[in-house]
C-alpha cells in the first residue's frame, strides 16, 4: 500500500510540475557546465522517476525521467544540487569538478509513515491532535530475542516507563504510561491487538517477530475513545498481514548464549571465618577470646575447621549458576492478489535460563486472511495459537545460596560422587542444601514447578462500503486461555527436608469475547473542509473458572502432581468463579479546515457489571485542537523550521480495574462450636457498598511537533497534567465496627509531567551503501502526588500514604552513622550499643520513637527516564546501540538488615563492617546476639539511578548481486549483545546486582547472539 501511495504521489508531482521545471531546464543546460546522472533508491537498483533536482538558491531545476536519469546545467564547480522526492530523505551534493553525479536516495521512514494508527482506525500524521508515539517495524527489529513485546518499548517512547519485574526466562515487564494514579484499580495500560482490547497477559503470547508496529496513546484525546479501559494509556499492537503480489517467504533464526552479568561479592571461606569471629568478639560477655588457643575449636564446627586449615571454601552462587541459551526460529509465508491476501507464520522461542531448571518455551502459530467480496464487502480473520511452558518460575533457591556457609560443603563426605548433603550448613539443623532442589536424584527431579498456558486468540471482521465514504465494520474477538500449574516437592527437597513428598495442582479456564460494531464516515467539502466520524457500540465479557488442590504424603514420588487422589492427606481445595462484562457507546468527530486547523471531539459511555445498579455507567468526553502553523501563508519559505504543529487537549477517562463483586458483601467460612460439636458457618468479610462508582481521570495536554532542515531533525514536546478523583480506595473504619475498612470512592491523585523526543539524521549517505548515522533521543519526567485520602488531606501513615507525595515512598528513620567508641552511654540511652546504627532524633525529645522520628527517605518514582538509539550504516553494515536510563529514584533491597545481617550465622556481602579498629564504616558491627540490627531497614535504601546499554546489534546486508545469485530477495546476518554495559552506583559498589530489580532472585543475564534473516 505504501509503495502504491508513493507512486501516485510521484506521478502527480510529475504531471503538476514537470512542464514548469522543463522550462527552467532549457536555460540551465546552456550554462558553463552540464551535469548528468541516474538516481536510485538505497533499497533498490531501479531508477526513480519524478525526483526533483534544483540548483540550490534558485528556482531552476529538472526532474528525472521514467528510468531515473536526469540532466541539468550548473554555472560553476561551486554549485550545489538539491535532490528531493516524497518518501525519501533530501540530499544536497556539491558539484565540484564532476560532470556525472549518480545519487542513491535513502527512504524517509518518517515520511512513509504518513498514516498513524489511532483508536479504531488510522489518521494522517499531520491531522493527529493527541499525544501519540509510534514504534516502527525497523525499530522493533533492532532488539532480537525479546520474548515479550513490551520490552521493545523500553527506552523508545517518551512517557512510557518499562521496568523488569523478574529476570526469569519469559517474565513479563511492568509498563507504566505517565506514572501511577490509582491504589486499588490498577495502573496497567490497555493493550489492543489488531483492534481487539485484550488483557496485558495476552501480550506475552504474541511473537514479537509478527508485530509490524506499536503505537502508544497517552493523553485523553487519544485514549478517551477507549473510555473505561484507557485511563492508564493504550498500546496498539498491529501484526503483519499479507500483501498483493508474489509469494514472500521470510525465515529468521538466532541463537545466543547467556551468562550471569555480575556475581555478588560474597565472603569467601577465610573472610567468613573472620566475620564469624568478630560477631562473637562484640558480644557481652565476649564469646570469642583471642587469648584462648582453643577459641577456634570452640567456635567452629569440625567441617568448618577442616576448611579453614585446608583453605577450602564453597562458592554456592557459582555452583547454582550455569550457561544458558536463547534460541528463536521464525518462518512466515505471505502473498495474495488485489482481492485476497494471506499470511501464515510459525515461531519458536526457547530460553534455558542461567539458574538450573529455569526454562521458557513458546510455540506460536498465526494466520491472517483478508478477502474482498465484490466491490463493497471485505472479510478477514487473524488467528493466533500459542503454547508456553515455564519451569521453576516460582522456585527460589538463590536467596538461600546467597547466605550459605562458604566453609561448608554440599557433598556427602566431601565426595561429589556420593551426591548432595541434605543439610549442608555445619551445626545448623535448620538449613538445607539449595543444590538439592536443583538436582535430579534417582532418575527424577527433587522439585518440579511447571506452568503451562494454551491461548487461542481470534479477531474476525466483516466490512462493507455502504456508500462512498461510509463504512460499517464488525469485529468479533473470542479469546480462550487455559492455565495449569503443577508443583511437586520430593522427600529430599528443602520444603520437606526428608519428610513425605507433597504436590499442588491448579487449573484455570478463561473465556473472553469482544463484539464491536463500528461505523465510519469520511468526506471532503470544497477544497477546505475535511471530516471523518467514527461511531461504536461494543460489548466485552470475561469468565474465569479456577480450581486447585494441595496434598501431602504421596506414596510414590514418580506420581509427581498427576495422581493427587493417592496422597495420604488433602491439605486444601480452592475454587473460584468470576464473570464481568462491559457495554460501550462511542462517537468521535475529526474536523480539518484548510489543512491548518484541527479539531477532535470524542464521547464514550461505558457500563460495567462490577458496579451496583444506578452506578454502572460512566461518561468520558474529550476535546482536542491542533494548528498546522506550517500551512499558514506567513510561515512559507522557512529553510530551517520546515514544519510546526501545536496541539492542546482535555478529556476524561475512567477506571474500573477492581475484582468483580466488590459492591456486594462477601462472606468467609469460619469454624465454631455448636452444641459441643464443631461446625462450619459464614461471617461477613466485607461491607456492601451500593454506591461504588467509576474512578475518573481528567487529563490536559499541550504538545508541539516540529521538523527542521527538511526532515533531518524531527521532534515533539508534551506537557500534561492528570487529576484522578473518586479513587477506589478502602476507607478506614473504627475497629469497633468489626471491620477495618470499606472499599469506596475517596481521595485524589495528580500527575504532572514533561516529555521530549527528537530524531536526527546526523549523517546522510551521499552514495549507495554510503555512511549514515541516525540518532533518536527521548526523555521524560513525571511527578506523582497524592492530593487527598480517605480522611481528607490527612496522611495515612499506617499505609505509608502522604499528602503531596508519590503513591509509593520509603518511610523510615534517618540513619546518621554508627555509635562509636566513647558513645556507649548515649547508645544505651537510645536502647542501642556501640557499633550499631545511629538514627536522627527528628523532634529532639531525647528518645527515638516510630511515631515522631521517621521521615520520607525517598521514592521509587524516577526524576527522569529516557533512552537513546544510535544507528550507523556503511557499505551494507549496520550498527545499532540502544540505551535506557532511570535517574533520581531510590530502591529498597529488603535483604539488608534482615535477621541474617551481621549475626555471623549466615554468609553475606563482603562488606566493610564497623569495628573498633575500623570506625569510618557505615555498616554496623557484626554481633551474634543481634538477630536483626536495630533500625536495620535503614540500611537497604539506595540510589537506584542507572544507565544501561540494553542492546548492541551489528548486522550485514549482502549486496544485491550476491543475493540475486543465491536466488534470494535479501540476506542479513547479525551478531547482538544484550545487557553488555551498565552504569550504576548500586552495582559498582557491590551493594547488589540489579538496580532495576533489587532482589536476590534470578540475576540479569548477558546474552551474546548470532542470527540471520532471509527473504525469498
Amino acid at each position: 500500500m505504501k509503495e502504491c501511495l508513493l507512486q501516485v504521489k510521484l506521478v502527480r508531482k510529475y504531471v503538476l510540475y514537470g512542464l514548469l521545471l522543463q522550462l527552467f531546464c532549457l536555460p540551465i543546460i546552456a550554462q558553463d557546465m552540464a551535469v548528468t546522472g541516474r538516481i536510485i533508491s538505497v533499497e533498490s537498483p531501479d531508477g526513480l522517476p519524478g525526483v526533483t533536482i534544483v540548483l540550490k538558491g534558485t528556482t531552476q531545476g529538472t526532474i528525472t525521467d521514467i528510468n531515473g536519469d536526469y540532466q541539468i546545467g550548473v554555472p560553476n564547480s561551486e554549485s550545489v544540487l538539491v535532490f528531493s522526492s516524497i518518501g525519501f530523505v533530501l540530499q544536497e551534493i556539491a558539484v565540484g569538478n564532476r560532470s556525472v553525479i549518480d545519487v542513491s536516495l535513502l527512504e524517509d521512514i518518517r515520511a512513509l509513515e504518513e498514516l498513524v494508527v489511532v483508536g479504531y482506525g488510522t489518521r494522517r500524521k499531520s491531522d493527529v491532535t493527541g499525544a501519540v508515539v509510534s514504534i516502527s517495524e525497523q525499530e522493533l527489529r533492532e532488539m532480537p530475542a525479546v520474548t515479550n513485546p513490551a520490552q521493545l518499548l523500553q527506552g523508545r517512547a517518551a512517557g512510557v516507563d518499562v521496568t523488569i519485574n523478574s529476570n526469569k526466562p519469559g517474565a513479563a515487564p511492568n509498563v507504566l504510561i505517565r506514572g501511577k494514579r490509582s491504589f486499588s484499580a490498577g495502573n496497567d495500560p490497555l493493550f489492543v491487538i489488531d483492534g481487539i482490547p485484550v488483557s496485558g497477559e495476552a501480550l506475552n503470547a504474541i511473537n514479537p517477530n509478527d508485530i509490524v508496529s506499536m503505537d502508544v496513546l497517552k493523553d485523553a484525546s487519544s485514549t478517551a475513545i477507549y473510555g473505561s479501559r484507557g485511563a492508564n494509556g493504550v498500546i496498539l499492537v498491529t501484526t503483519k498481514r499479507g500483501e498483493p503480489g508474489r509469494v514472500r517467504v521470510n525465515y529468521n533464526s538466532n541463537y545466543g548464549t547467556q551468562e550471569i552479568m555480575k556475581f555478588p561479592d560474597l565472603m569467601n571461606g577465610a573472610e567468613f571465618a573472620e566475620y564469624k569471629r568478630n560477631s562473637r568478639r562484640s558480644t557481652v560477655p565476649i564469646q570469642y577470646d583471642d587469648s584462648d588457643p582453643l577459641a577456634d575449636e570452640k567456635l567452629f564446627h569440625a567441617i568448618e575447621l577442616e576448611s579453614i586449615l585446608t583453605g577450602r571454601d564453597t562458592d554456592w552462587w557459582k555452583l547454582m549458576m550455569r550457561e544458558g541459551y536463547v534460541h528463536n526460529q521464525n518462518l512466515s509465508v505471505s502473498g495474495g492478489t488485489e482481492r485476497a491476501s494471506y499470511l501464515l507464520s510459525f515461531g519458536l522461542s526457547d530460553n534455558k535460563g542461567i539458574v538450573p531448571n529455569q526454562t521458557f518455551k513458546r510455540y506460536n502459530l498465526r494466520m491472517n486472511l483478508d478477502q474482498q467480496i465484490g466491490e463493497r464487502f471485505k472479510v478477514g480473520v487473524s488467528s493466533l495459537g500459542t503454547y508456553t511452558k515455564s519451569t521453576h518460575e516460582d522456585v527460589d533457591r538463590l536467596s538461600s545460596a546467597y547466605s550459605e556457609n562458604p566453609l561448608g560443603t554440599p557433598w556427602v563426605d566431601q565426595d561429589p560422587s556420593k551426591g548432595f548433603e541434605l543439610n549442608n550448613t555445619p551445626g545448623d539443623g535448620n538449613r538445607t542444601n539449595p543444590l538439592v532442589d536443583a538436582a535430579n536424584e534417582g532418575g527424577k527431579p527433587n522439585v518440579i514447578n511447571n506452568r503451562k498456558t494454551l491461548k487461542l486468540f481470534n479477531s474476525i471482521y466483516g466490512e462493507v462500503d455502504i456508500v462512498n465514504g461510509l463504512k460499517f465494520r464488525m469485529n468479533v474477538g473470542p479469546e480462550i486461555t487455559y492455565n495449569s500449574l503443577g508443583n511437586f516437592d520430593a522427600s529430599r527437597s528443602s520444603a520437606n527436608a526428608g519428610g513425605p513428598p507433597s504436590a499442588e495442582s491448579q487449573n484455570q479456564f478463561v473465556f473472553a469475547t469482544t463484539w464491536e460494531n463500528i461505523l465510519t464516515y469520511g468526506a471532503t467539502f470544497g477544497e477546505s473542509h475535511r471530516i471523518d466520524f467514527t461511531g461504536l457500540y461494543s460489548r466485552q465479557q470475561r469468565t474465569a473458572e479456577t480450581f486447585g488442590s494441595v496434598v501431602n504424603g504421596l506414596p510414590v514420588e514418580t506420581f509427581e502432581y498427576y495422581n493427587m487422589a493417592s496422597a495420604e492427606s488433602l491439605e486444601s481445595i480452592t475454587s473460584d468463579y468470576q464473570k464481568w462484562s462491559i457495554a460501550s457507546w462511542m462517537g468521535r468527530l475529526n474536523y480539518v479546515f484548510n489543512d491548518k486547523y484541527l479539531m477532535t471531539l470524542t464521547g464514550r459511555a461505558d457500563g460495567s457489571s462490577k458496579f451496583a445498579e444506578g452506578h454502572q455507567w460512566g461518561y468520558f468526553p474529550s476535546v482536542a485542537f491542533g494548528w498546522n502553523i506550517t500551512n499558514e501563508d506567513f510561515f512559507a519559505g522557512s529553510e530551517t523550521l520546515t514544519s510546526l504543529r501545536l496541539r492542546v487537549s482535555y478529556g476524561l477517562t475512567g477506571n474500573e480495574g477492581i475484582n468483580p463483586y466488590q459492591t456486594q458483601g462477601l462472606l468467609n467460612r469460619t469454624a465454631y462450636l455448636y452444641g459441643g460439636t464443631s461446625a462450619f458457618g459464614y461471617t461477613p468479610s466485607t461491607i456492601r457498598n451500593n454506591n461504588l462508582k467509576w474512578e475518573t481521570t481528567a487529563t490536559s495536554n499541550f504538545g508541539v511537533d516540529f521538523d527542521l532542515f527538511q526532515g533531518r531533525v524531527t521532534g515533539a514536546l508534551e506537557i500534561y497534567q492528570s487529576n484522578t478523583t473518586d479513587l477506589l480506595l478502602p476507607r478506614l473504619l473504627p475497629n469497633t465496627s468489626g471491620f477495618s475498612s470499606i472499599l469506596t470512592n475517596v481521595g485524589a491523585t495528580k500527575n504532572t509531567g514533561v516529555e521530549f523526543l527528537i530524531a536526527t539524521r546526523a549523517v546522510i549517505p551521499q552514495t549507495a551503501r554510503g555512511f549514515s548515522w541516525d540518532v533518536d533521543f527521548n526523555i521524560s519526567s513525571n511527578k506523582e502526588e497524592i492530593v487527598e485520602l480517605s480522611q481528607g488531606k490527612v496522611d495515612d501513615i499506617g499505609n505509608l500514604r502522604f499528602i503531596g507525595q508519590p503513591l509509593n515512598v520509603f518511610y523510615d528513620f534517618e540513619r546518621i552513622g554508627i555509635w562509636g567508641v566513647g558513645e556507649d552511654a548515649a547508645a544505651t540511652a537510645n536502647n542501642s550499643r556501640r557499633g550499631q546504627i545511629k538514627v536522627s532524633d527528628l523532634n529532639n525529645d531525647g528518645s527515638i520513637t516510630a511515631g515522631d522520628d521517621r521521615k520520607i527517605i525517598g521514592t521509587d518514582v524516577p526524576a527522569f527516564t529516557g533512552g537513546m538509539t544510535h544507528r550507523f550504516s556503511y557499505k551494507g553494515f549496520d550498527l545499532t546501540i540502544v540505551a535506557y536510563a532511570r535517574i533520581g529514584q531510590e530502591i529498597r533491597d529488603t535483604s539488608w538488615g534482615q535477621n541474617r545481617f551481621g549475626s555471623g550465622r549466615w554468609n553475606m556481602l563482603n562488606l566493610d563492617f564497623w569495628l573498633p579498629s575500623n570506625t569510618d564504616s557505615w555498616i554496623p558491627e557484626p554481633n551474634t546476639s543481634v538477630v536483626s540490627p536495630l533500625y536495620g531497614t535503614t540500611l537497604g535504601i539506595f540510589d537506584g539511578s542507572f544507565v544501561k546499554i540494553r542492546n548492541i546489534n551489528l548486522g550485514y546486508n549482502f549486496p544485491t548481486e550476491v543475493v540475486e545469485k543465491l536466488g534470494l530477495q535479501s540476506l542479513n546476518v547479525f551478531v547482538s549483545v544484550q545487557n553488555p554495559i551498565w552504569f550504576s552506583g548500586f552495582t559498582n559498589n557491590d551493594y547488589g546486582y540489579d538496580p532495576e530489580f533489587p532482589t536476590r532472585l534470578t540475576p540479569v543475564a548477558k546474552t551474546t547472539m548470532v542470527g540471520l534473516n532471509i527473504n525469498f
